[in-house]
């Protein structure tokens, strides 16, 4: 029997096109500039979920070095096709069972609409996984969607996705276990301009 997350990533997988297509044609441009502020001095980031390939190249473009990770090659290929500067740089991994294989150390960690479609226990594992990639003092940076008026009681879309939605309370304290503090919170609006879709971006940092 397939897990929520298994349903998920072949959603994505099955439509990478049309999804990387939309992705790309999301307003971020203020997401965009948060990651930028609260990465300078940083170097070597690694992206958690890269889609389409937007941010990292963004990223990449602004003099970053950036490893992005994401749980369907579909997409990877995708993201490869629309921004061709990032092959070399993007692994198909699974999250969260797949962080613990990335022998690798970033200044910075980002994630943007992924930790969601993982269950609670998944999040907890791979936000641990996450702060051992870290460096000490580094920086994670997340976006989850905490509202929306498109799942079912269980959790799930019409698509089949799975989505987490969890208190501002309930993701700080999760990272506070696994040695982050926080820094900054905020809510936003969908950038795809959906209605009942609210966004909640964090900035921690790892203890030093």
């Amino acid at each position: 029997m397939q897990n929520n997350t298994d349903k998920t990533l072949n959603y994505y997988s099955n439509n990478a096109s049309g999804l990387a297509a939309r992705y790309e044609s999301a307003d971020v441009s203020e997401l965009q500039s948060k990651l930028l502020n609260n990465f300078k001095g940083k170097h070597r980031l690694l992206e958690l979920g890269c889609g389409s390939g937007r941010d990292a190249a963004f990223m990449m473009n602004h003099g970053f070095n950036v490893t992005g990770l994401d749980g369907s090659k579909e997409m990877i290929q995708s993201a490869i096709e629309l921004h061709p500067e990032l092959d070399g740089n993007l692994i198909a991994a699974a999250i969260p069972e797949d962080l613990y294989k990335i022998k690798k150390t970033f200044d910075g960690i980002y994630s943007i609409a992924t930790l969601m479609h993982l269950k609670k226990p998944q999040v907890l594992s791979a936000i641990k996984g996450l702060s051992t990639m870290l460096a000490p003092g580094g920086i994670l940076f997340f976006s989850v969607s905490i509202a929306r008026n498109d799942i079912n009681e269980t959790g799930y879309d019409e698509k089949g996705r799975f989505f987490l939605l969890l208190s501002r309370e309930e993701w700080i304290s999760i990272c506070r276990e696994s040695g982050f503090k926080e820094i900054k919170t905020n809510l936003s609006v969908d950038g795809l301009k959906r209605d009942g879709v609210t966004w909640l971006t964090c900035v921690l940092k790892k203890e030093e």
